[in-house]
C-alpha cells in the first residue's frame, strides 16, 4: 500500500468514526431530553426513578464514547510508516471500544430501563389485572433484551471487520 492508500483508509475511518459518534450523541441527547421531560412529569415515582436513571446512563455513555471510541485526530502524519501505525492503533482503540459495548454502551441502560418499564407495567394507575400487568413487563424486558442483543452482534460483527483491517496492515507492514 501507498503512503496516499494508508492516508486515504485512515483518513475515512477516522470521518466514519466521527460521523458514528455525531449520530450517537444526537440520539443522546434526544434520550436525555426525553426522559428529563419523563422524570419531572410522569405519574408514578417509579416511572421518574426509572427515566432520571436513563439519563444518568445516557451520560455515563457519552463520556464512554468520547474517552473509549472517539476519532483522534490525524495532524502532522507524513511518513508510511508514522500513517500506519496511527491507522493500526485507531483501528485497535475502536475495535477494544466495540469489543466491549455491553459494558460501557448497554449494561448502563439496563438497570434504568428494567425500572422504567417496571413503572410502566405495576404503576397503580394501570388499569390491567396482574397478570397482564406482567405480559407488558416481560414483553418490554423482552423487546430491550432482543434489541441489546441486535446491538451485541452488530458490534461483534465490526470487531471481526477491524480484526480483518488489523491483519492486513500487520500483513503489510511485515512484507
Amino acid at each position: 500500500m501507498s503512503l496516499a492508500d494508508i492516508r486515504t483508509r485512515a483518513t475515512r475511518f477516522q470521518s466514519r468514526v466521527r460521523q458514528r459518534n455525531a449520530l450517537e450523541y444526537a440520539a443522546s441527547a434526544f434520550v436525555i431530553v426525553f426522559f428529563t421531560w419523563a422524570a419531572l412529569t410522569a405519574p408514578a415515582p417509579l416511572i421518574q426513578l426509572g427515566a432520571a436513571m436513563i439519563v444518568l446512563g445516557t451520560f455515563y455513555v457519552c463520556w464512554n464514547l468520547y474517552t473509549l471510541a472517539r476519532a483522534d485526530a490525524v495532524d502532522g502524519l507524513n511518513e508510511v510508516q508514522a500513517w500506519t501505525e496511527f491507522h493500526r492503533s485507531e483501528l485497535k482503540r475502536q475495535r477494544s471500544a466495540l469489543d466491549t459495548v455491553w459494558r460501557w454502551y448497554l449494561a448502563p441502560f439496563a438497570p434504568g430501563m428494567v425500572v422504567f418499564i417496571a413503572g410502566v407495567a405495576f404503576t397503580p394507575e394501570t388499569p390491567m389485572p396482574v397478570l397482564a400487568r406482567a405480559i407488558v413487563f416481560g414483553l418490554g424486558v423482552g423487546m430491550i433484551g432482543a434489541m441489546f442483543a441486535g446491538i451485541a452482534w452488530l458490534n461483534k460483527r465490526a470487531v471481526k471487520a477491524l480484526d480483518r483491517e488489523i491483519a492486513a496492515l500487520d500483513e503489510m507492514r511485515s512484507a
